[in-house]
């Protein structure tokens, strides 16, 4: 048993604590975070039960727990087998624009973050970036009205400027299927998984045919509030180009860099908001216990200091060392040196930065390395864990296609995403995002690994890493199948 008073509190959450304080802001109610010792988690919530504290849950050795006022993140961290304390941080998708709109929903909703301005948010490694880039069912029916008129203006030359192909596509951006995206990265053509099952855990699955049909395709549980059903239109994309069916769309035919006969989705976010440590954490257990080998993650948040105390990082690496669940985890969309978000700052994951099609260079919102905001600021950390690490701790450690502004990437969506770049409701529609080269690298691991040609995301990096040494942008490279022969 740990001594009393063993435990202590996450420095990140004393610093946004202590920026508030500074400001005279009240704060109340933290959902907090756990840490405690092996097998003790339901003896430690039990004994916070006791204490009057409102317990939401538990997951492997990490207790969820809301706390009145900010002196009970120092009272509980002196409980018995209490390791850390730590808040609960909010967790956004990482497609672009989409990323910013949930990331304002998580600051306005949150009890500590809502007390802080945006240069303290930046110091933390939150960056809010202007509001003009985020996308919402409004700004689309304002587009659609736009295009509306300039077609009335001058009907046939914006018809020649927007058709691409045949049938004609009108899009708002130039434009490549999967199907063309998979290309670049040498998926093989064989792309049907055979013995290896891989999960997602995102918006949730919306029924479309380059998804499959549910209970036969496909399997997602919601630990929301909400059914399991995707109402924004992430979950599918990503689903569709990791995992997904082939089948016919206006677009061409549409095929998955790997076509899983069966995969698992859990539904973390809402059509507007985003999700909690607990139920990101949650979800990756529940992928783990469920026999998951291969799982994306086209999400992310702050990193809350080090990578041993940051609460998802350290679960990725008890559930990597524990089930062999190899998380691959987007990097993030904030475009600058040391902007690694969370999880994808383990050691333990696979990290995703993006690459432009047209260019074949980094996408210019993609977050760069070495590491997390957190590490910038506390050097002697970052060469702590560099020594203990290595080349592991470099992040990313890999790049896939995702595009850019005006080069986006097709997928299936659904409900209020359908139809805000291509104007036309069916069920396919124009991404671009960490959130979309994710997919495209958790897809072809899935048939690396299917096909016996790697193990684990270890085997990965070590195969990656005779091709160059590792950069702060693209990690090793851009992933291909080649350079996992």
């Amino acid at each position: 048993m740990s001594p009393r008073g063993s435990g202590k509190v996450n420095p990140w959450a004393e610093e946004a604590i202590r920026r508030a304080e500074a400001k005279r802001k009240e704060v109340q109610g933290i959902p907090a975070v756990v840490e405690v010792e092996p097998g003790k988690a339901e003896e430690v919530a039990s004994h916070l039960r006791r204490l009057g504290y409102s317990v939401e849950g538990v997951v492997s050795d990490f207790v969820f727990v809301d706390l009145p006022e900010p002196a009970d993140f120092e009272t509980v961290s002196r409980l018995p087998n209490v390791r850390l304390v730590s808040v609960q941080k909010k967790i956004y998708p990482m497609a672009l624009g989409v990323d910013e709109l949930f990331k304002r929903v998580a600051i306005a909703t949150d009890p500590l973050l809502s007390k802080l301005d945006v240069s303290d948010l930046y110091a933390l490694g939150v960056r809010v970036k202007p509001a003009a880039e985020l996308p919402t069912p409004f700004s689309a029916l304002v587009t659609l009205a736009s295009e509306a008129f300039k077609f009335a203006v001058d009907p046939l030359g914006r018809l020649m400027e927007y058709v691409r192909g045949f049938p004609p596509v009108i899009a708002r951006a130039d434009w490549r299927l999967v199907t063309d995206t998979r290309k670049l990265m040498e998926a093989p053509d064989d792309n049907r998984l055979t013995t290896t099952y891989v999960g997602n855990i995102d918006t949730g699955i919306y029924l479309n045919p380059a998804i499959g049909l549910p209970f036969i395709n496909w399997i997602c549980d919601s630990i929301t509030a909400e059914p399991p059903i995707d109402t924004m239109g992430h979950g599918s994309w990503t689903h569709s180009c990791a995992f997904g069916q082939p089948c016919p769309s206006r677009y061409g035919t549409f095929i998955p860099v790997a076509l899983a006969p069966e995969s698992y989705h859990v539904k973390v976010f809402t059509a507007f908001g985003p999700c909690s440590s607990f139920q990101i954490m949650k979800a990756m257990e529940m992928c783990a216990v469920k026999g998951c080998r291969v799982v994306n993650m086209s999400l992310g948040g702050p990193l809350e200091g080090s990578a041993d105390e940051d609460p998802e990082c350290v679960l990725a690496e008890k559930l990597y060392k524990q089930y062999g669940t190899n998380f691959i985890v987007a990097a993030g969309n904030d475009g600058e040196d040391w902007s690694i978000n969370s999880p994808g700052a383990s050691p333990y994951v696979l990290c995703v930065s993006a690459i432009d099609w047209k260019t074949m260079d980094t996408s210019s919102y993609s977050s760069r390395g070495p590491q997390a905001r957190w590490y910038r600021d506390n050097k002697d950390a970052f060469d702590r864990d560099y020594q203990k690490c290595g080349e592991a701790f470099l992040k990313p450690d890999v790049a896939g296609i995702g595009g850019d502004r005006e080069s986006q990437i097709v997928a299936a969506v659904s409900l209020w995403y359908d139809a805000f770049y291509d104007l036309v409701p069916d069920g396919f529609d124009l991404m671009i995002g960490t959130s979309m080269a994710t997919p495209h690298v958790a897809g072809l691991v899935a048939l690396a690994i299917d096909k016996g040609l790697v193990s684990n995301i270890d085997d990965v990096k070590a195969r990656m890493k005779r091709f160059g040494e590792k950069s702060p942008d693209k990690g090793y490279g851009l992933l291909t199948w080649s350079k996992l022969q």
